[in-house]
């Protein structure tokens, strides 16, 4: 069923620039995070960051998912600010993972299924397996654009939406606070990730 599922995917809709699949994208970033991971001591978080900065931007659609979390407040920013937003949320993305996967004791990623959401929509299933068995959930909802398909949110333990929660979080600082606030919070937490890493 899973193989049929990824063969009707692979029919493009679109002319697409990037012909990897929704499973091959994701297949390919958690190979990025193992490697991170099996080298995350000699690494430091620098280096982490510097190696997953890269792969996030091509496996996430780090605009619209910044977007998205921006809620009703994107449309009243200028192009300058969108554009601050997007860094800001691009960077902390980034720093994100580079402060959670910060070594290795035997991880896996297991594929459990492909589901198609809505038109050009799929979530990819998985669960990072940890060596006692115990099992993460973390699924992928991914779109297809133009450029390919691109990551535009993770779900952790199978229902906790990452964006959802930003969103929450972003909108209340956003109302209360304005988008200055907004990016120096965001920024206060980078810098709180690399001084945890010290």
């Amino acid at each position: 069923m899973l193989a049929c599922t990824l063969i009707a995917l692979s029919r493009p809709i679109l002319a697409l620039d990037d012909p990897v699949t929704p499973m091959q994208l994701v297949e390919q970033f958690h190979g990025k995070l193992l490697a991170v991971m099996k080298d995350a001591k000699r690494l430091g978080y620098r280096g982490r960051l510097a190696a997953l900065t890269p792969e996030i931007a091509r496996a996430f659609h780090l605009p619209v998912m910044t977007r998205i979390v921006a809620g009703r407040y994107w449309k009243q920013m200028s192009k300058p600010q969108k554009q601050s937003l997007v860094a800001a949320f691009s960077r902390m993305t980034t720093a994100t993972y580079a402060h959670r996967f910060n070594g290795y004791g035997g991880e896996t990623f297991r594929f459990v299924k492909t589901t198609n959401v809505r038109k050009k929509a799929v979530m990819i299933k998985t669960e990072l397996v940890k060596s006692d068995g115990s099992a993460v959930k973390l699924d992928y909802l991914l779109k297809r654009y133009r450029k390919g398909w691109r990551v535009i949110d993770i779900y952790l333990d199978g229902s906790f939406s990452e964006l959802a929660t930003h969103r929450s979080e972003y909108s209340s600082v956003l109302r209360r606070k304005g988008l200055d606030a907004l990016i120096g919070k965001i920024g206060n937490k980078v810098a709180q990730f690399a001084a945890d890493d010290k």
